[in-house]
């Protein structure tokens, strides 16, 4: 059985966005992170809000204009 995916959303100086891609909540935010860092974000903090149903991660910095 596959499990329910939420969306991962990035804290920006500008506001939260969504970062384009979904994860589990059972998956680890190190992976998280890395799936980010595909995309261009600089996370260093990745969790996992249940009561909001999604994934909120801290950036850094970007090599994306936010």
């Amino acid at each position: 059985m596959q499990q329910h995916r939420f969306p991962v959303f990035v804290d920006t100086r500008l506001g939260r966005m969504r970062a384009g891609f979904s994860a589990a909540p059972s998956e680890q935010p190190a992976v998280v992170a890395l799936k980010l860092r595909d995309r261009g974000w600089i996370a260093y903090k990745v969790r996992f809000e249940a009561d909001q149903e999604a994934w909120i991660a801290a950036v850094i910095n970007s090599q994306r204009a936010a």
